[in-house]
C-alpha cells in the first residue's frame, strides 16, 4: 500500500515543509487537523520570514526577534503581513505604470511600508525583458528604491540640526551614499561594518595595541591605515574626483581614494572603537583629527595632578602618520590673517552637522570642478545629495547660502524627484519658515500636487496635424547638436510663450514656428522642444542606443520594440494614437 502525508512522522513535515513554498504549506494547513501543528510551527514560520524577505523596517526589531525563543514571535503573523506588503506594493506599482495621473499618492503608499516594501521593489527593478513594461517596471521600481534610502538619511540629517541629536559622525556621512546606487551601500550598518573590519584586521597584526599609551595608539592607526591605503590619495587622482567625497565608496573601492574630510572620519571611527576620543577637526580648508585624553590623563597614559585637563593631540592621517603640533597650527592660522571665527575655534572639535555640510560642499565643489571624464556615479543624485545637505546643514550665520542653493534644488527636486514631496514639505519648509522664500515654495509644492492628480489631456491626432511628421517613442540625433534623445510628445506648431521664442531665435529657423515641435528626453536627462527640421530620425537596435538614453526611457516608455527600431509609449493616456 502506498505511503501518503499521513503516515509521515511530524519531524519529516517539518524538513518537507522547510524546503516548500509557503503556500503549499497554507494549503496543506486546510487539508486535515492532523497538519494544524506542524504547519503553524513557529520555528516554520521564522525560516519562512528569514527565506523570503532579506530587508525588514526597524519597526519590527527584526533582529532581536531572532535572539528570542521562535514560540514567543507571532511569525506566522509576520510573514502574513510581509506577504501583504508584497502585493499592495506590487499592486500599487501596477497603478504607477498604467496612468501619469496620481502618481505621487500612489508613491507615498509605496514608500510608507519603509524599507518593508524594498524586497518587492528590488524584484520589479530586475524585471525580465519578456515583461511588456519591464523599461518603466525598472525605472520606476529604481526610483521607489531611491526614495526609500533617502527617507533613511534626510531624516538623521534634520534630527542631527534640529533636534540635536547625537549619531556617529560615519553614519551621518553614509547618509550620503544612500542617494547614489553605484557606491553600493544598502544600509548604514553596512558601513559600521566595514570599520568593525577593518579595527578587526588591525588588532589581529597588532594585538598588543591595547596595551599602548593613547598616543602611541594613535600613531599607531594612523600608520596602519595609511600603510594599507585605507585613507589618503594615491598618485595620480585628480583631487576633485566626485567619489572621492563618499564614504562608503572610499570604504568598498579597492583604491579606498578619499578627501581629507573622508580619511578623517574613517580615522576617527577606527580610532573610537580602540577606545581613543577621536573627533573631526574643521580647519581652514582641511579637515585635521583632535585626540583628547580621558579626564585626569594625558595622552602618555600619566595621571594628572587634581584631575586638571590633558593637552590634546593633532593628526592629520590624510598626509601622515605623525603627530602634527599644535604650535604649527597656531601658525599657518596667524599667517591666515582676518578669519570670520576665532582661532581656537579652528583647533577644537567641529560639530558631525559642521562636517555635513563641509561634505556638501566638496561634493559640490567637486561636480563643478572635476575631472572631465566621466564619473562612475550618477552625478544628478550626487548633486541632489549635495544640496539636500545644504539645505538641513548650512550653519544659520549662512543661511544667503541656503538662498542660493534654493533655486537648483527646486529645479532639481520638480524633474527628476516628485516622490520626496513629503521629505520637502516636511524639512525644507520647516528650514525656510523665517524667510520670503516660504510662501513661494510651499505655494509650488501645493501646484505639484493639483497637477499630479489631473488626468492628462488627450491629443488625438486629427486632421489639423497632418503635418506631424514623427511620433512617440521615435528616436533622433540633433541635427545641429547631435545628442541623441527620443520623442515625448509634440505640438503641431511651436506651443511656447514669445519671450523664449525670441530667446531661442525660433523666427530664424527655415520653417519658422509654424513647424511641428517636439518635446524631447535627452540622453543627458535634459528635457528639449526641439523643431522638426532640428530631427533626424534613427532607428538603431537597442545595443546602439545611448546607455544614458536606456537608463530613464522607462519614465515614458514600457520597452524598446526591436522590430520597429522605436520605444514602445507608455504615455498613452496623453498621447493615444502614438
Amino acid at each position: 500500500m502506498p505511503a501518503n502525508l499521513d503516515d509521515l512522522p511530524d519531524e519529516i513535515l517539518h524538513l518537507i515543509l522547510h524546503y516548500s513554498d509557503p503556500t503549499q504549506c497554507l494549503a496543506l494547513e486546510r487539508t486535515s487537523r492532523r497538519f494544524r501543528g506542524v504547519t503553524n510551527e513557529p520555528l516554520l514560520w521564522r525560516q519562512y520570514c528569514q527565506s523570503h524577505f532579506r530587508y525588514w523596517d526597524d519597526k519590527h526589531d527584526f533582529d532581536e526577534k531572532l535572539r528570542r525563543p521562535p514560540s514567543t514571535v507571532a511569525w506566522k503573523e509576520l510573514f502574513a503581513e510581509r506577504y501583504f506588503t508584497d502585493w499592495v506594493t506590487t499592486k500599487v506599482l501596477d497603478d504607477i505604470l498604467s496612468s501619469q495621473s496620481g502618481r505621487i499618492n500612489k508613491a507615498q503608499i509605496i514608500i510608507d511600508h519603509g524599507y518593508d516594501a524594498k524586497d518587492t521593489l528590488l524584484r520589479h527593478s530586475r524585471a525580465s525583458t519578456d515583461l511588456d513594461d519591464y523599461l518603466a517596471r525598472r525605472y520606476y521600481s529604481n526610483a521607489m528604491l531611491g526614495c526609500l534610502q533617502r527617507n533613511i538619511a534626510i531624516p538623521l540629517w534634520a534630527d542631527l540640526k534640529e533636534n540635536g541629536k547625537e549619531t556617529p559622525l560615519e553614519r551621518a556621512l553614509g547618509c550620503f551614499d544612500l542617494f547614489v546606487p553605484q557606491c553600493g551601500i544598502d544600509s548604514l550598518d553596512q558601513i559600521q561594518d566595514m570599520l568593525d573590519e577593518i579595527a578587526d584586521n588591525l588588532s589581529q597584526q597588532n594585538p598588543h595595541i591595547v596595551n599602548l599609551a593613547p598616543r602611541q595608539r594613535a600613531l599607531l592607526i594612523a600608520s596602519y591605515l595609511l600603510s594599507n591605503n585605507y585613507i589618503g590619495l594615491r598618485a595620480g587622482r585628480h583631487y576633485h574626483t566626485l567619489e572621492h567625497n563618499f564614504l562608503g565608496f572610499a570604504l568598498r573601492d579597492q583604491g579606498h581614494n578619499s578627501l581629507p574630510l573622508i580619511s578623517a572620519t574613517i580615522y576617527c571611527a577606527v580610532a573610537q572603537r580602540f577606545g581613543l576620543n577621536a573627533q573631526p577637526c574643521g580647519f581652514p580648508y582641511h579637515v585635521l583629527v583632535i585626540i583628547s585624553p580621558a579626564v585626569g590623563f594625558d595622552l602618555d597614559g600619566v595621571e594628572l595632578l587634581h584631575g586638571n585637563p590633558g593637552s590634546p593631540m593633532y593628526m592629520d592621517p590624510w598626509r601622515s602618520d605623525i603627530e602634527v603640533p599644535a604650535s604649527d597650527l597656531q601658525s599657518q592660522l596667524n599667517m591666515l590673517g582676518n578669519l570670520t571665527a576665532p582661532t581656537s575655534r579652528f583647533l577644537g572639535q567641529t560639530s558631525t552637522p559642521d562636517i555635513v555640510y563641509r561634505c556638501g560642499r566638496n561634493i559640490l565643489n567637486s561636480l563643478q570642478n572635476g575631472p572631465e571624464e566621466s564619473s562612475t556615479l550618477d552625478t544628478e543624485l550626487a548633486r541632489y545629495a549635495g544640496l539636500w545637505s545644504m539645505m538641513l546643514s548650512t550653519p544659520q550665520s549662512s543661511f544667503n547660502e541656503v538662498r542660493r542653493s534654493l533655486p537648483w534644488f527646486m529645479e532639481l527636486f520638480f524633474k527628476e524627484f516628485p516622490w520626496d514631496i513629503s521629505l520637502v514639505e516636511q524639512y525644507v519648509l520647516s528650514k525656510l519658515r523665517d524667510s520670503i522664500e516660504v510662501d513661494h515654495v510651499s505655494e509650488g509644492l501645493r501646484v505639484m500636487r493639483t497637477v499630479d492628480e489631473i488626468p492628462k489631456k488627450l491629443r488625438h491626432r486629427g486632421p489639423e496635424h497632418q503635418n506631424v511628421k514623427y511620433r512617440v517613442g521615435q528616436v533622433f540625433i540633433h541635427r545641429r547638436y547631435e545628442y541623441q534623445a527620443v520623442i515625448t510628445g509634440w505640438d503641431a506648431e511651436c506651443d511656447a510663450n514669445e519671450e523664449w521664442m525670441r530667446r531661442m531665435g525660433i523666427d530664424q529657423l527655415r520653417a519658422g514656428r509654424k513647424q511641428s515641435f517636439y518635446h524631447a528626453l535627452v540622453e543627458d536627462r535634459s528635457i528639449r522642444y526641439v523643431a522638426e527640421e532640428n530631427i533626424q530620425i534613427i532607428t538603431p537596435t537597442m545595443s546602439e542606443l545611448s546607455s544614458g538614453l536606456l537608463a530613464i526611457a522607462g519614465k515614458h516608455f514600457k520597452r524598446w520594440s526591436e522590430d520597429e527600431r522605436k520605444f514602445v509609449s507608455n504615455i498613452r493616456d496623453e498621447y493615444p494614437d502614438d
